[in-house]
């Protein structure tokens, strides 16, 4: 009965509500070449009645925080900008947007200096099996389907008439509650759904000022041209920075784990060897075909 009772209210949490919010465990290893090299992050799939958003909440916390500082910085009249790149942000930096009703899905993420809103247009094609099970409180059934070079496994519900889940799936007849691809690497596994006021995005206001690390507004590009644009980060991953300092009277201090940098020449060298070996060990991303 408390089951029961339980599944008639987040029906009536996703049906009447308009804002809700999914929360997924999200366990992956960004190294395919160090088994103890599994991460957790929790991510959120903010649902209303025109979309989905889906996030990690450690990024959009500290997002929040780099903001809040850059804020008080430039109403303060400071005239360079300390900008805190801190150890403890997401490991999840990309968020994806999804459009009802055709769930038109959006990648948006950083390249460098520059944030992409990439238009996908791939769409999961999916094998729905007659394989049944329970999930705690959900009735399950599985799904397959090849994505981005991976092989995936999907265990939906029906008991929640969403059509969506974690990362860029979506196009089964109910929610994602759990989803794996075929190596183990990447797995998320839904933790639970609530309501959340609406909340009107806040845009950070720079005042012309070109600040690295802050989100700014995405180009809107297609795939082949976001691919091009990865290409080149990889083959030189400070190529931003380098023009943000080349111009005159740039002058911007970074903290680069807890190290206070500003000569350019210093900035540059710990940027691109940061770079190259975050690169290296995030060798097993989500998508190996981006």
């Amino acid at each position: 009965m408390k089951k029961l009772a339980a599944l008639f209210l987040l029906l009536g949490l996703m049906v009447s509500a308009q804002n809700n919010r999914v929360i997924y465990e999200y366990k992956f290893r960004p190294d395919s070449t160090k088994t103890d090299s599994l991460k957790t992050e929790w991510m959120y799939l903010d649902i209303n009645k025109n979309g989905s958003k889906y996030y990690s909440k450690k990024t959009f916390d500290n997002d929040s925080i780099i903001n809040e500082s850059i804020k008080k910085q430039m109403a303060s009249g400071m005239k360079s900008i300390s900008v805190s790149r801190q150890s403890f942000g997401g490991e999840v930096n990309g968020e994806v947007e999804k459009i009802y009703p055709e769930y038109k899905t959006y990648l948006i993420v950083n390249v460098g200096n520059d944030s992409y809103k990439v238009l996908e247009d791939r769409k999961p094609i999916w094998q729905i099996s007659s394989a049944k099970k329970q999930l705690g409180t959900f009735s399950v059934q599985k799904a397959t389907t090849d994505f981005a070079g991976r092989k995936w496994t999907a265990w939906f519900t029906t008991d929640v008439p969403v059509q969506d889940g974690p990362y860029k799936f979506s196009g089964l007849p109910g929610l994602i509650v759990e989803m794996s691809d075929q190596t183990g690497s990447h797995q998320m596994e839904l933790k639970g759904i609530k309501k959340i006021p609406e909340i009107a995005p806040e845009e950070l206001n720079t005042q012309g000022k070109d600040i690295p690390f802050t989100r700014k507004k995405p180009i809107e590009v297609n795939r082949k041209q976001y691919v091009k644009q990865l290409s080149q980060h990889e083959n030189d991953p400070v190529q931003g920075m380098r023009e943000i300092l080349s111009r005159p009277n740039s002058k911007v201090m970074i903290k680069v784990n807890g190290k206070e940098i500003s000569e350019p020449k210093e900035v540059l060298r710990e940027l691109e060897k940061n770079a190259k070996e975050e690169m290296k060990r995030n060798n097993n991303k989500i998508e190996l075909i981006p």
